[in-house]
């Protein structure tokens, strides 16, 4: 399982705001992001204007930041679903105790494994954001899901400080995103953040509309 390096990216400027609802109620985070144009290449299809993360922060793309405005819409800032198909949610938890993560951005990739590997989530992790490549690669070494969790067990602490550092790093402009052959898209620290971690390159690929976690070395 390897990969290959270098292409030069800007990453996402990211204005952030914290909003206060009503009386009683618990603040929420929404941030507004300008999304670099080479985004829409890596997906098929329309981007959503609107994300909420698993923390329940709310991702806002412009094309140019707007700062505080509007922000008075507390339903939408909330990321409450609606009818507009473009606006949704990377991870839902429903009533029957089911678990569906969804990724179309690599942000989405890295927030998603991280949320994993916080709360040992190690088999929805391995059953819908691990690519059917990867899976491959275990079968056909013999292993699977056992052997993979004890992989996210045994690494768990370094694999979740360099996740959370790409997760900032995508808006600090600490990551450069770099689309390979073979259908890999990686993220990479700048050598003097790698240096700073064991894990320093995310891998990921585009499986139908949906992206997937090839590896993390």
């Amino acid at each position: 399982m390897r990969l290959v390096a270098p292409e030069r990216v800007t990453a996402a400027l990211a204005v952030v705001a914290t909003v206060m609802l009503a009386a009683g109620c618990q603040p929420y985070r929404v941030e507004y992001h300008k999304r670099p144009a080479y985004y829409q290449r890596l997906v098929e299809g329309p981007l959503p204007d609107r994300v909420t993360l698993d923390d329940g922060t709310v991702i806002v793309y412009h094309a140019e930041p707007k700062g505080m405005v509007n922000l008075g819409a507390s339903e939408e800032v909330e990321g409450e679903e609606t009818d507009d198909p473009r606006q949704f949610r990377i991870r839902e938890e429903r009533e029957s105790g089911e678990v569906i993560l969804r990724a179309i951005m690599p942000e989405h990739v890295v927030a998603n494994t991280l949320h994993c590997l916080r709360i040992e989530e190690y088999e929805v992790l391995w059953e819908q954001l691990v690519a059917e490549r990867t899976k491959r690669d275990y079968e056909a070494n013999g292993k699977g899901v056992e052997e993979f969790a004890a992989f996210c067990r045994e690494h768990r602490i370094e694999l979740a400080k360099m996740l959370n550092r790409m997760r900032i790093g995508f808006a600090t402009h600490e990551v450069v995103v770099e689309r390979k052959g073979n259908n890999i898209i990686e993220c990479r620290f700048w050598p003097q953040v790698a240096v700073l971690f064991r894990f320093k390159r995310v891998a990921m690929e585009r499986e139908g509309v949906f992206m997937k976690l090839v590896l993390i070395y």
